[in-house]
């Protein structure tokens, strides 16, 4: 896909998120550098050549939840853009006990998936909505902790070619 200048400038804005999760306090010095080769990353994400599966996330959970202590209630709202396979996939959720597999609640709630593949069949660029509304979303994450839903995790890889 010949990505347009507007869309390229769009993906750069997740360097903002990038910089949101390498710079909590559950950050690690590992986490620092690959978060320096994922901007580096999505700044090139036009060539091709530098392509890369990554992913970065940032995830708040009910501990007593994950760690299978039986109850209701929201057990997970997370932050993720992850580049797989040629695809590029920005996700925000929630997670409720009574619907495990889809979004709960109405909170922000974003799905957006750019394809890079010129053998891909479909529409290439899918947004809910601006890119700018998951970064916003994203940096008010603390709106989102409660008593139980308070775990702060984040998660950042790349994987080797």
């Amino acid at each position: 896909m010949n990505l347009d200048k507007a869309t390229y400038k769009k993906i750069q804005e997740l360097k903002k998120f990038v910089d949101l999760v390498v710079n909590l306090d559950v950050a690690s010095k590992e986490h620092h550098s690959k978060a320096v080769e994922i901007k580096q990353l999505i700044h090139n994400i036009h060539n091709s050549d530098t392509h890369k599966n990554w992913n970065i996330c940032l995830d708040i959970f009910d501990p007593e939840i994950k760690k299978g202590i039986v109850k209701e209630g929201f057990y997970w709202r997370k932050w993720s853009v992850y580049f797989e396979t040629d695809c590029l996939v920005i996700e925000a959720e929630t997670k409720h006990t009574t619907d495990p597999f889809g979004h709960y609640g109405n909170d922000f709630c974003y799905y957006g998936a750019i394809h890079f593949s010129k053998n891909y069949l479909g529409k290439p660029i899918y947004l809910d909505v601006d890119i700018g509304e998951f970064i916003k979303d994203a940096m008010n994450f603390k709106k989102y902790i409660s008593q139980s839903l308070n775990e702060l995790e984040i998660n950042i890889n790349i994987d080797e070619k």
